[in-house]
């Protein structure tokens, strides 16, 4: 058959309007939504928030397409004509345009999404779609053996909700392994962040697994007990394998970070942030810079060698040193906030958590040095115990040192830091 014939014969062109059409308007009436919650320029986010929507409804689609072409070519008694071409060859051509709609699903609402967000696609968002729509063409190729097996119409619709249910399912599970063979990953990726190879290779090794166990069900082996027993056992090893590198994960699967894009100063105190701050840099460099030289004034040993945006590595952030701040630059100039967190990050006590105590009160003493100790009040305020009479006693407290000299002021920090780390008997 031509490609055209192939085609205009296919479910999938006929469907296709319908499902684009559903397609586009969940995009835009809910999903649109969820990509203005991450404003930084980050492909895989876009790309993830995009496709953690529409993933199932590929899967199944690809699935629900598969098994009503076979089950159209089994009536059409093809598998009994004699061997023209081969069982592969006859499927492939049948599939071709199922998995390019199921692609379709995935490839408009992406590119939607990067262009909404006004983000270019890079090779790591590139190769969570390449994931998906090889998942997609697995689904299809299972979707396809169902439909061999089962010819009832009502095959169609079960292979949907069943492909369709069995992600969200594992997804209300309380154990957490299922959800990481789906490819459905839960938690969102967040700036800089992709899925580790195991990641990737779990849910690929059991989808791929799967059609290929389908697949090895048509072979040349003339005994079907050896067929079935060689697929079965090939679904066995990929679903084994696959569970073997999920089976200790927790909800939030292994991700690995500092795949961001980040745009540094020159100079010291370097600051880096993510490229979409890039243009704020300069201003950004004038608020550290004043504030560490306040802090200075005060005499605090306030000297890093690197500020870095704690965007960089949100879900496992580096600790602050002496020499390499973290604290998030971006957002806090946004909030004019960023002295605050200059003072802040200058203040290093031995042991964690310090006493409650002793640590408010160097911390807002630090904070009225650099002109902010109402940002940090703000901050206490969310504080269930800091009650109005906690705030008064502290602005009374700190009052008293800031009328102090410089030099007696400086002893007072220092010896109040070192209190905060006192463990009394």
């Amino acid at each position: 058959m031509k490609p055209l014939a192939r085609i205009r014969s296919s479910s999938a062109l006929w469907v296709s309007p319908v499902v684009l059409l559903l397609v586009l308007a969940y995009y835009f009436t809910d999903i649109t939504s969820d990509l203005r919650l991450d404003p930084i320029d980050y492909a895989p986010t876009v790309v993830d928030a995009v496709l953690r929507n529409l993933i199932p409804v590929a899967y199944a689609v690809a699935a629900a397409l598969g098994a009503w072409e076979a089950r159209k070519l089994g009536n059409a008694d093809v598998w009994q004509w004699g061997a023209v071409r081969s069982r592969y060859a006859i499927a492939a051509h049948s599939l071709v345009p199922v998995v390019a709609l199921a692609w379709l699903v995935l490839l408009l609402p992406v590119l939607c999404g990067l262009i909404q967000t006004g983000t270019p696609l890079d090779v790591p968002g590139a190769g969570l779609v390449v994931f998906a729509m090889l998942l997609c063409a697995a689904h299809a190729v299972i979707g396809f053996g169902w439909g061999v097996a089962i010819r009832h119409i009502a095959a169609v619709p079960v292979i949907a909700v069943l492909d369709f249910l069995a992600l969200g399912w594992s997804t209300g599970l309380t154990v957490a392994w299922p959800r990481h063979l789906t490819s459905l990953y839960p938690g969102r990726l967040l700036f800089g962040e992709l899925p580790t190879a195991p990641a990737i290779a779990a849910p690929l090794l059991v989808g791929v697994g799967a059609a290929a166990a389908v697949a090895l069900l048509w072979s040349g082996i003339p005994r079907p007990w050896l067929r079935a027993a060689l697929a079965g056992a090939l679904a066995l090893a990929c679903f084994g394998g696959g569970y073997a590198i999920v089976k200790d994960w927790s909800y939030i699967g292994p991700r690995s970070t500092g795949h961001g894009s980040m745009s540094c100063t020159n100079g010291s105190p370097r600051i880096c942030t993510p490229s979409a701050y890039a243009a704020e840099l300069p201003a950004l460099r004038e608020e550290v810079t004043a504030a560490l030289r306040k802090l200075r004034k005060a005499g605090i040993d306030a000297h890093p060698a690197t500020l870095t945006d704690t965007l960089a590595a949100v879900r496992y952030p580096a600790p602050s040193t002496t020499t390499d701040w973290h604290f998030p630059l971006g957002e806090s100039h946004a909030a004019g906030t960023t002295p605050y967190q200059v003072a802040r990050a200058a203040v290093r006590f031995e042991c964690a958590p310090p006493a409650t105590e002793p640590a408010r009160l160097v911390y807002y003493w630090v904070s009225m040095k650099v002109g902010q100790g109402d940002v940090y009040l703000r901050r206490l305020s969310t504080e269930p115990d800091f009650t109005a009479r906690k705030r008064e006693l502290l602005r009374a407290r700190v009052g008293k040192v800031l009328d102090l000299d410089v030099a007696d002021q400086t002893n007072w920090f220092r010896r109040t830091v070192a209190s905060a780390c006192e463990r009394t008997s």
